[in-house]
């Protein structure tokens, strides 16, 4: 099983792409393809150096950002036409921890995943949610409650003030189902573009790892969290952040229009897809946004996010519309 991994990095973090490198080097990776999505010239200048020095290395500089929806787009038609067998996909600071890819290898091989078009997810304890989703045999756990506005779903808070949210894990599942998957862990057969495609670059940034992987357990195929491949974020994002302040929010953690832009809007058009009551769906949405609303009230530094969030919102009513 030849394996190509397909990273995309952008200004200057090649303190984190380097570790990965060298851990998917240690782990017997094929090649690796790196997409340059506007680097800083220092970082960019020790890519160039990597690339010299490994010949399993191939880098593909965009110049600017053009967005993870388009840099993944890039580097995956890469792997895909230069002949690559399998794929993983790795985010820059997803560094694989040992044997992870060995991992991947053997559950496809031992459970003859011939079915060319269902995927494997190497697993992040920050993304423990979906841990929860094979824990509980609900492939769509990690989505939240249908329904819910940007996650957030008036009966669900009720439910977790009422009942202690007590999780017990069975160590004996050590796989399972889920419906989408991030970039950051995605292994699969380099035939399964040929039936989903590549990414939307439509999308820009946020939520177009879930339009794609979501094509695969919409489609013939399925994705399999696999636990024991497991991969260590060096660095947090954004909306993944914990406050322990009950006046916060996730966008308090980036002053980047264009990341609550198309946070907002993509994760606001994506979940669409699972309403089935407009009513429950728009109180949801009511409750979330007055809240918010006084929430930045009470932190008048963040105040000019609301109005970014309220377009975001707004423009997602029209993305995509003529497809």
């Amino acid at each position: 099983m030849k394996v190509t991994v397909v990273t995309v990095t952008y200004g200057n973090r090649y303190i984190y792409l380097s570790q990965v490198i060298e851990a998917c080097i240690k782990q017997f990776v094929d090649k690796i393809i790196i997409v340059s999505n506007g680097s800083e010239e220092s970082a960019l200048k020790q890519l160039k150096q990597l690339s010299v020095a490994n010949n399993c290395i191939k880098l593909i500089d965009l110049e600017e950002n053009t967005g993870s929806a388009n840099g993944f787009y890039q580097g995956l038609k890469e792997a895909h036409n230069s002949g690559a067998e399998f794929i993983w996909i790795l985010d820059d600071d997803n560094k694989p921890l040992e044997n992870a890819l060995l991992e991947l290898k053997m559950f496809w091989q031992t459970n003859t995943l011939s079915n060319k078009e269902s995927a494997l997810l190497s697993y992040r304890k920050d993304r423990e949610i979906f841990k929860k989703a094979i824990q509980s045999s609900n492939p769509y756990f990690m989505l939240g409650t249908r329904n819910s506005f940007l996650g957030f779903s008036v009966l669900s808070k009720l439910k977790k003030i009422l009942f202690k949210d007590n999780v017990y894990y069975n160590p004996d599942i050590t796989h399972g189902k889920v419906a989408v998957a991030p970039y950051g862990g995605l292994f699969f057969h380099s035939n399964l573009i040929d039936e989903i495609g590549l990414p939307d670059k439509d999308f820009f940034l946020y939520a177009d790892d879930h339009d794609f992987s979501y094509r695969i357990t919409q489609g013939k195929g399925e994705i399999i969290l696999v636990l024991k491949s497991e991969l260590e974020d060096l660095e947090t994002s954004f909306h993944l952040k914990k406050s322990k302040s009950i006046l916060n929010t996730r966008y308090f953690g980036t002053d980047s229009k264009k990341a609550i832009f198309y946070s907002v809007r993509n994760n606001v058009f994506f979940e669409k897809k699972f309403r089935n009551n407009i009513l429950l769906y728009n109180c949801n949405k009511i409750t979330y946004l007055i809240l918010l609303f006084i929430i930045m009230i009470f932190n008048p530094r963040n105040f000019w996010k609301f109005s970014v969030i309220i377009n975001a919102i707004n423009d997602s009513k029209k993305f995509k519309e003529n497809d």
